[in-house]
């Protein structure tokens, strides 16, 4: 054996030394039984109420969530009735009782050997909106280019904002919106115009949970320039081709009136959705609800009785093309469904808005 030869054996030898001594290091961390998730949607419209229970999984689990089989949810009105839910598929839920503003209830979930129940929440006043006003505003974002340099966007539209009222009973709000494009397209003609097509597109909140309340130390009595969402004048951000013309949107937004309770709750999980990673992040933590354990105080349950009192605003909304545009606004008084997208031909669907109504 050359000595060559020699030296390239014995680092080898020595490399699968060392390989052979590598252990890769795994903390030994506590299994820790699923605990019991409440998640609950409880308003002043049946339609709406929902419970849905399931349980978390360890650190090592790589199962889908652990479903809960043969639990038992009821709604408890103080000094009233108690209402069984229906449970409709396998943990979750539904009331079909129409809940009263001004009531208590308690929210009580029967599993295994437990018995869970919320504090006692009072459904707060159906809530209002005193008015909407849109904004002019250029929003910035950003893209990465074809060379992965981000970009600065900015894109001209308007900030649709409301303000609403702010009284003893009923300080605390949350939003959701749905927002319909409409648009109108005419086909080339040959010999006759063809009918033309009549369209529709829905784009939805996906954003955070959109709370609203008095400021800290404030004495005021509405809560003023909330914004709910922003719209590009540009409505080709929107359409499927540059041959649609819009003809407006219809703004569906679901006002819930919350408790405080509610509200830090839902604040808190913003705050642990928006972290990115920074040093001045809040600390991640669990964040427990309202529900609590009768028979053995150390279970715990994750989740939160949400009890809301609701109503729905719909507007028609025709923005222009730039800052200097009147623009229209109205408010609707018509409420019928609006499938998320689709289109008819010749005359427009029922719920159809324009300039004109």
């Amino acid at each position: 054996m050359t000595k060559l030869t020699f030296i390239f054996f014995l680092q080898v030898s020595i490399l699968f030394l060392f390989v052979s001594c590598e252990d890769y290091y795994k903390p030994e961390l506590e299994v820790v039984p699923g605990l019991l998730v409440v998640e609950s949607h409880v308003t002043n419209d049946p339609s709406q109420n929902f419970v849905r229970l399931f349980k978390t999984d360890d650190f090592y689990n790589t199962n889908t969530t652990e479903k809960v089989i043969g639990a038992k949810v009821d709604l408890i009105e103080i000094g009233g009735q108690i209402t069984r839910a229906v449970e409709s598929s396998t943990g979750y839920f539904t009331f079909q009782k129409t809940l009263i503003p001004g009531k208590k209830y308690v929210l009580r979930v029967s599993y295994q050997k437990d018995t869970y129940e919320s504090d006692q929440v009072t459904m707060p006043p159906i809530p209002q909106i005193d008015s909407l006003y849109t904004i002019h505003q250029i929003k910035q974002s950003y893209r990465t280019n074809a060379y992965g340099v981000p970009e600065e966007v900015l894109t001209p539209g308007r900030k649709i904002a409301i303000d609403a009222p702010i009284t003893s009973a009923l300080q605390y709000y949350r939003f959701s919106w749905k927002a319909v494009i409409e648009w109108v397209y005419y086909p080339p003609a040959v010999l006759f115009p063809p009918p033309p097509y009549f369209g529709w597109i829905t784009k939805y909140d996906k954003g955070l949970f959109n709370i609203a309340g008095p400021k800290e130390f404030s004495v005021s009595t509405q809560v003023k320039n909330h914004p709910l969402l922003s719209l590009a004048y540009d409505s080709e951000l929107y359409l499927d081709s540059a041959q649609q013309i819009a003809m407006g949107w219809i703004l569906i937004i679901d006002q819930y009136g919350i408790s405080r309770e509610s509200y830090k709750f839902h604040d808190k999980l913003n705050k642990q959705f928006s972290a990115d990673g920074s040093l001045f992040d809040p600390l991640l933590t669990q964040v427990y609800g309202n529900m609590r354990c009768k028979n053995d105080a150390s279970k715990i349950a994750l989740g939160f009785f949400d009890l809301n009192s609701y109503r729905q605003y719909r507007y028609y909304l025709n923005l222009g093309t730039n800052e200097n545009s009147k623009g229209i606004q109205r408010r609707l008084n018509r409420y019928l469904p609006i499938p998320s997208a689709g289109y008819v031909r010749e005359n427009p669907p029922e719920f159809w808005e324009n300039y004109y109504k």
